[in-house]
């Protein structure tokens, strides 16, 4: 008797799925490297000009500070019988630009008083509001004297009666 030899019989579909396995792989991490790509570039796109302009930016002057007159106002809808009284100190990023500020002072005090005047009572003594109102009163002096140069604005006295 003589004995048969077994060949292994190749399974068909076998190979097939180990090659779409093995190029599933491939296009996997093609994909992955597409995606960090595209995110790295929307990142750089949003972050790469303001980091561009501090880079190459002016050196800063010297710093210097500007303590404006006293004001006094009538806040909106008092009819006369309330006052707001605000003496206020000016940092600025360069002590040159405190010519400029005394040049345009009638008009950065006059611009200051238009707007704490047409504020009401509870929006001057609410707190939360105060850094608000600091931010509008820098925007007054930095449009009058066209540089931005206000780097914080102090309430050395702030007295609603």
């Amino acid at each position: 008797m003589a004995e048969k030899e077994e060949k292994p019989k190749k399974e068909s579909g076998g190979g097939g799925s180990s090659k779409f396995l093995s190029i599933g792989k491939y296009f996997l991490l093609l994909i992955i490297l597409v995606g960090q790509a595209v995110v790295a570039y929307t990142i750089v796109d949003k972050v790469y000009p303001g980091m561009y302009e501090r880079s190459h930016a002016e050196e800063p002057g010297e710093v210097g500070t500007y303590q404006m007159e006293q004001l006094v106002v009538n806040p909106a809808k008092t009819n006369g019988k309330r006052y707001l009284m605000v003496e206020i100190s000016l940092e600025l990023k360069n002590i040159e630009h405190i010519p400029l500020i005394e040049a345009k002072n009638a008009k950065i005090q006059q611009q200051m008083l238009d707007l704490l005047s047409a504020k009401t009572v509870s929006e001057l003594t609410d707190v939360s509001k105060r850094d608000a109102m600091r931010s509008e009163l820098s925007n007054i002096v930095n449009d009058a004297i066209g540089e931005k140069t206000v780097q914080n604005l102090y309430f050395i006295k702030y007295v609603m009666q």
